[in-house]
């Protein structure tokens, strides 16, 4: 497991560091809108060419399943943006870029890697919370996730905390020098206790209305705070709240989560001590593809809550 978490580490680190100097000048023109019409940056691109031609030169043979594509950067109109991926690449010519994205457009198989190159997108695009996430899964079970959280403080004197588990060896936080690293365990408070929740900022991406009927079922001892992407698992891993909640809307009853936005932040907090599942119960099934086919909803805790949360959602 060590070759595979050398490298995913050193592919995180790189895509992070590039995504904050690009966030550092990102103006609202170097954004292209999907059909969802989900901001896509540069950096998403740039992160996702770096990751996988990292990986890739590695691990030739194992595949990786990656939010984007260069569909969008072949379109005439969006050549400035290529050429501004390329500006912060380097040495990189259109054609490695765009062959480098499509590496990521992979299936999944026995073995494979999954790539959100930003999680977060829209809070990248305000300047806040992001999260560069990558798993590895094998047989339908994650057992390596690496979250580069560039915004999320490892300490006072370090910007930026990279974040990494394997299955049965605990989870680790440092900074993304790697000079500086701590254990990391789940929150220890009990439901006797006060909680704190965590919800996604995006409306879309939540039913913040029925969350919060969960969440004041708690009455007074309770605080929520809403952050974009995976770095709410980082912040659940390392003891800064209690609870995560992500409950389907009522308006998009077969909407299913995407792997690539869970998998390595559920590896991060499980092996910090920490329960995932969806809204009745069940562990997540990352065997079923690209999406999460057999569930619906995610909650997270630090365990202690776990059951209180479910018996409050039924």
């Amino acid at each position: 497991m060590d070759k595979y978490l050398n490298a995913a580490l050193k592919a995180v680190t790189a895509a992070s560091m590039i995504c904050r100097e690009i966030q550092g000048q990102l103006v609202s023109e170097d954004s292209i809108t999907k059909k969802d019409k989900s901001p896509v940056t540069i950096a998403d691109y740039a992160s996702q060419a770096i990751v996988c031609s990292i990986l890739n030169g590695e691990f030739p043979s194992i595949p990786i399943v990656g939010e984007e594509d260069s569909g969008s950067l072949k379109q005439d109109e969006n050549k400035a943006v290529l050429e501004k991926i390329k500006s912060f690449l380097g040495d990189w010519n259109p054609d490695q870029i765009i062959d480098a994205i499509d590496l990521g457009n992979g299936e999944a198989t026995d073995l494979f890697w999954t790539l959100d190159p930003i999680d977060g997108t829209k809070g990248f695009l305000r300047g806040d919370q992001y999260a560069v996430a990558l798993a590895l899964i094998e047989k339908g079970e994650i057992v390596l996730g690496v979250l580069g959280c560039p915004n999320l403080d490892y300490d006072e004197e370090n910007n930026g905390t990279l974040l990494y588990a394997t299955k049965g060896n605990g989870s680790v936080a440092c900074n993304f020098s790697m000079k500086s690293s701590r254990d990391i365990t789940v929150s220890n408070r009990k439901p006797e206790e006060s909680v704190r929740f965590l919800e996604s900022v995006e409306s879309g991406h939540a039913n913040h209305s029925d969350q919060a009927k969960i969440i004041n079922a708690f009455s007074e001892r309770k605080d929520s705070v809403r952050v974009d992407s995976q770095v709410k698992y980082a912040v659940l891993a390392q003891g800064n709240a209690e609870v995560y909640l992500r409950l389907p809307k009522p308006d998009m009853p077969d909407y299913r989560e995407k792997i690539w936005d869970h998998a390595a932040g559920v590896i991060i907090v499980e092996e910090a001590g920490g329960l995932i599942s969806d809204v009745s119960g069940k562990p997540l099934d990352f065997s079923q593809g690209k999406k999460l086919l057999n569930n619906k909803g995610v909650i997270g805790t630090n365990g202690q809550f776990h059951d209180m949360v479910l018996e409050n959602i039924k």
